[in-house]
């Protein structure tokens, strides 16, 4: 059984996003929310940020792109609209941060406003307003405007946050499980490129393949290829068996996943096939076949430039293609010897 410890720690480090990344998400973070908390209107409203998303959870991969700023109003009235919401957000960041060479750095979108960061290379704001909700059982958690912006949508990301470092402890996957994580949204790039469903549906696929139980180590090429088998198995009762995806942090609800249904099933394809080819070359006896495998499924490295790269880098023993080197031996009584380089000492 190939183990490849080294080659997937180097790939793990190969997908963390860069220090720039990791150095100006926080900044950028600070600015917007600095910029709304300072406004008299959304302050009176109750306003405290937190960060979310995949960043705030350690799972994000390179490169970082956005960061989500989660702007809860603990005290907003509950006749103001999710179009009013928006709007004010909308005020207060256009005048913070104003367009640069005529182009506007503020997008207003479905449920956030987006902000860029064209000096920090092309990195933006996702700023989500909220507000408190109880659900009929008692359940605490947050509203977002909806699609469409005259409704409400509820979520629970700091819920989220909670059950990811929870499952990663020492209790449950001792470390494993982010680094899992990572794997499987670079898996889901590799294999499906830009096309929805994103990281996030396999981030969510993978916790409830965890908590089956049936994702197993003790090493990380294990827990790779029985995470991608068990999230596969997800994947296809929500989206094949047409159960839909529950959603971890508030019980009896689905994760909304805007998706079309053929690329939905892709997924699922795709991810089945790569769980097999995962077993296969674990159960393999040749590292050299195996470590190619991985390196396939894994792909590459993406950043603005493009390609950077094979995540997963070969043995030092291997061939490129998967074959293994031929070292020549040399014992003592050999009449004939394979020729040198001239070089002595």
């Amino acid at each position: 059984m190939p183990v490849l410890t080294s080659q997937f720690e180097a790939a793990l480090t190969n997908i963390e996003p860069s220090e720039d990344d990791k150095t100006n998400a926080p900044e950028v973070h600070s600015q917007v929310s600095d910029a709304l908390g300072a406004d008299a209107v959304i302050a009176g409203w109750g306003f405290s940020a937190i960060l979310i998303g995949s960043y705030k959870r350690h799972v994000s991969i390179r490169r970082i792109k956005d960061v989500d700023v989660f702007g809860r109003l603990i005290d907003l009235p509950d006749d103001v609209l999710p179009s009013t919401l928006l709007s004010e957000f909308e005020r207060v960041l256009k005048a913070a941060f104003p367009a640069v060479a005529g182009k506007l750095r503020v997008k207003r979108q479905s449920r956030s406003l987006q902000v860029s960061f064209p000096e920090y290379d092309g990195l933006y704001v996702d700023a989500v307003p909220a507000r408190p909700w109880t659900r009929d059982d008692g359940l605490e958690a947050w509203q977002l405007p909806k699609r469409g912006e005259q409704e409400w949508q509820a979520t629970n990301p700091d819920e989220l946050t909670r059950l990811t470092t929870e499952m990663n402890d020492a209790d449950h996957h001792d470390g494993f499980y982010v680094p899992a994580v990572k794997l499987l949204r670079q898996t889901r790039r590799s294999l499906m490129g830009k096309r929805r469903p994103g990281g996030l549906v396999v981030e969510i696929a993978a916790y409830h393949a965890f908590a089956s139980g049936l994702v197993t180590g003790p090493t990380h090429a294990d827990y790779f290829a029985s995470s991608l088998r068990e999230t596969a198995n997800v994947l296809r009762r929500a989206f094949v068996l047409g159960f839909e995806l529950d959603d971890p942090t508030m019980p009896g609800e689905k994760i909304v996943v805007r998706a079309e249904p053929g690329d939905k099933v892709a997924l699922v394809d795709a991810f089945t096939a790569a769980a097999t080819r995962a077993q296969e070359a674990l159960d393999s006896d040749d590292p050299c076949a195996a470590a190619k495998t991985f390196q396939e499924l894994l792909g590459k490295a993406v950043d603005d430039q493009g390609d950077s790269g094979y995540v997963f880098p070969m043995p030092p023993t291997c061939n490129a293609d998967g074959t293994a080197k031929r070292f020549v031996a040399v014992t003592a009584g050999d009449q004939v010897v394979p020729a040198g380089n001239r070089r002595f000492g």
